[in-house]
């Protein structure tokens, strides 16, 4: 069998081809790093603020924002209840033996806290509605551009 044997010409366009390949899917593992570093936590009130502010016209936004900012202590006390009830969720799931009245029950905790959660943010709403504009209201609960 004989050898095979590429000209350099050859040789150097496939060498070419792999550098830019790797060099783009470097690329693209960096920016999606980045990407994901950078993108806060749904459960936040800074990942609630960013996704019904950036919807708003500027002036309705700084207004949803000072409404925001006077709940923020509700807001976090609620964000640490679902955080530990969806903890205890998965520590329950995860124990042996496996206790299904104390699932029942973390999941039913679970649920209040979420619900208690989304009566804060429903006071915001509520609280925000009236000072905003009618393109704000109009805007306030459209569906956020990704």
């Amino acid at each position: 069998m004989k050898p095979l044997s590429l000209s350099l010409r050859t040789t150097s366009l496939i060498l070419l081809g792999s550098l830019l390949v790797n060099v783009f899917l470097l690329a693209w593992l960096g920016v999606g790093t980045y990407k994901h570093a950078q993108r806060r936590p749904w459960l936040s009130v800074e990942s609630f603020e960013e996704r019904f502010a950036s919807r708003l016209p500027k002036d309705d936004a700084s207004t949803f924002r000072k409404v925001l900012d006077a709940q923020r202590s509700r807001l976090v006390a609620r964000i640490d209840a679902v955080r530990a009830a969806r903890d205890e969720v998965r520590t329950t799931l995860r124990a042996e033996p496996f206790d299904r009245e104390r699932l029942e029950a973390a999941l039913e905790q679970s649920d209040r806290a979420m619900i208690a959660l989304q009566a804060v943010l429903r006071a915001v709403i509520l609280t925000t509605a009236p000072e905003l504009s009618s393109e704000g209201r109009r805007r306030l609960l459209e569906k956020p551009e990704r």
